[in-house]
């Protein structure tokens, strides 16, 4: 008799997790590739450091590493680049960064020139959105839902925290 309550009680649970990973799984590993060789995605399907263990959009290279993993706002892409600022506090401010695949990640606070000369170089950011500051999450979004922009399902982490 136990087994079988337990049974009762057990099996609708399984199915929730289950319907749960699925959902998650389908969801979070796509991501929308961009001109400059990396993506925008998700860093993993599941983060146990977040509000119901949704993950955030980043920056991502092709074989799914996270270029940053802080939450980033004021993002700005171009062919070549991605620079921004994110929310993540070093010395109780964001830091803003730079991004191009030939030269990898600058912070501004490590190196200004060539923060600087990135940003100069990297031209026209962000095709036609007119709205001058967004985050990854919401240009994610934007993107994917664009015709022009190739959404694919891509190499992501299963959990991270």
């Amino acid at each position: 008799m136990s087994a079988a309550v337990a049974g009762v009680v057990l099996l609708p649970c399984v199915l929730l997790a289950l319907w749960v990973v699925i959902v998650f799984n389908a969801r979070y590993r796509t991501c929308v590739q961009l001109e400059n060789g990396a993506n925008l995605g998700y860093e993993a399907v599941f983060d146990l450091s977040r509000p119901y263990l949704k993950p955030i959009a980043v920056p991502r290279l092709e074989n799914g590493t996270p270029i940053l993993r802080d939450m980033l706002w004021s993002i700005k892409i171009t062919p070549t680049s991605i620079y921004g600022l994110s929310l993540e506090p070093i010395e109780e401010r964001g830091y803003q960064f730079a991004w191009r695949n030939d030269v990898g990640l600058v912070l501004e606070s490590d190196d200004p020139a060539e923060y600087e000369r990135l940003v100069a170089e990297a031209g026209h950011a962000n095709w036609d959105i007119e709205i001058n500051n967004v985050g990854t999450q919401w240009l994610m979004n934007e993107l994917a839902g664009r015709p022009d922009f190739e959404v694919r399902r891509c190499p992501t982490s299963l959990v991270t925290w």
